[in-house]
């Protein structure tokens, strides 16, 4: 099977300035990503193109530990802070597509900025995108802590209103939600190519840890990944291998470097 991966990172950001490329428990966040990469190109028998879509600099140059990895030039019309992700991992996947003449069988998103995740993970999306032709597009989520259905309200006007107009009166009684968490998402080349938005297709999940779905926009949501982190890897040896991983990464791009 041919897969493309696809990490997608700007120059700058809201929030947390220059969060792709901030250090997280001693390596630059971008790392985790290509970590996790590297781990799956080690244990996988498919043919794994990566290609990295950025305008930063740091973040080409980090790309370096994954061997042979594509830069894409963010074109300038995707760099807007109201762009969509899925235009930038389209127009990655076309015009990966044009250069290597390979027809891609998946692609697969990672978000930078997403970190909180394992390689079981990224097998498991990948897996379930494999064994479900019918699917367009998987991507992971947690269960909701909070119900859509119940007690979530919106201004409107002078006062708010219940967001969905359901009459339930226990969370209990709710169907069961979940929350996107940015994390991995693995598409239909053909689906991807033709479309414009997500839920055009058919979408499937593959659920994490609940605890996994918190979403770098502030600093003070940075601290609290960082906190996590460094209890999630004392604790859980998948996000051990990752951070383990990339200390030997590292070493052996100096290594290539250097001619030894």
């Amino acid at each position: 099977m041919n897969i493309l991966i696809t990490v997608c990172g700007r120059r700058g950001s809201k929030g947390v300035k220059n969060k792709i490329v901030r250090t997280m428990n001693g390596y630059p966040l971008a790392l985790y990503t290509f970590s996790i990469i590297d781990l799956l190109k080690k244990k996988s028998t498919d043919h794994i193109d990566v290609a990295v879509n950025t305008d930063s600099h740091e973040l080409a140059q980090f790309s370096k530990v994954i061997q042979e990895s594509i830069i894409v030039e963010r074109d300038e019309s995707l760099t807007g802070d109201y762009v969509s992700k899925f235009d930038v991992i389209k127009d990655t996947y076309v015009r990966v597509k044009e250069l290597t003449a390979i027809n891609y069988d998946m692609v697969v998103d990672l978000d930078i900025t997403s970190p909180l995740r394992t390689l079981i993970d990224l097998q498991n999306v990948i897996e379930a995108k494999q064994n479900d032709s019918e699917m367009d597009v998987i991507f992971t989520v947690v269960k909701s802590r909070r119900s859509p259905y119940f007690n979530m309200v919106e201004e409107d006007g002078g006062s708010v209103r219940l967001i969905n107009k359901s009459r339930y009166t226990a969370r209990q009684q709710t169907p069961q939600s979940f929350d996107m968490n940015a994390s991995i998402y693995a598409y239909s080349p053909y689906f991807l190519e033709h479309t414009n938005y997500l839920f055009d297709g058919k979408c499937g999940i593959v659920e994490m840890k609940d605890t996994l779905v918190l979403d770098i926009d502030s600093e003070e949501d940075f601290e609290w990944v960082e906190y996590i982190h460094k209890k999630i890897i004392e604790e859980d040896q998948g996000h051990k291998d990752i951070y383990s991983n990339i200390n030997v990464m590292l070493h052996r791009n100096i290594s290539l470097e250097s001619g030894g």
